[in-house]
């Protein structure tokens, strides 16, 4: 399609209809970059597994942080999937 014609089109659309086609390309160039050559469905890559006692020691050497908040932060990431203690990390 020429540049003239791709204009022309385009200005001959509704602000509505040129929304309509601009979230249509980024939902067909999202599927796309989760589908794999041979179709099957790609899933991102997990985050990496993080250490609790080193997040909050770093954390806890800032002095940014109080210790009541810090160990609510330590019982959330026990919770987390994302985040382990060193002897968990190196099971996996």
């Amino acid at each position: 399609m020429s540049n003239t014609t791709l204009d022309q089109t385009v200005g001959s659309l509704s602000v509505n209809e040129l929304v309509e086609l601009i979230r249509q390309t980024i939902r067909e160039e999202l599927a796309e970059m989760f589908v794999t050559t041979n179709g099957n469905n790609m899933h991102p890559a997990p985050p990496p597994l993080r250490d609790i006692d080193t997040v909050i020691a770093r954390m806890e050497a800032t002095g940014n942080y109080n210790k009541k908040f810090l160990a609510s932060l330590r019982k959330g990431m026990e919770r987390s999937q994302t985040f382990r203690h060193a002897q968990s990390l190196s099971k996996v």
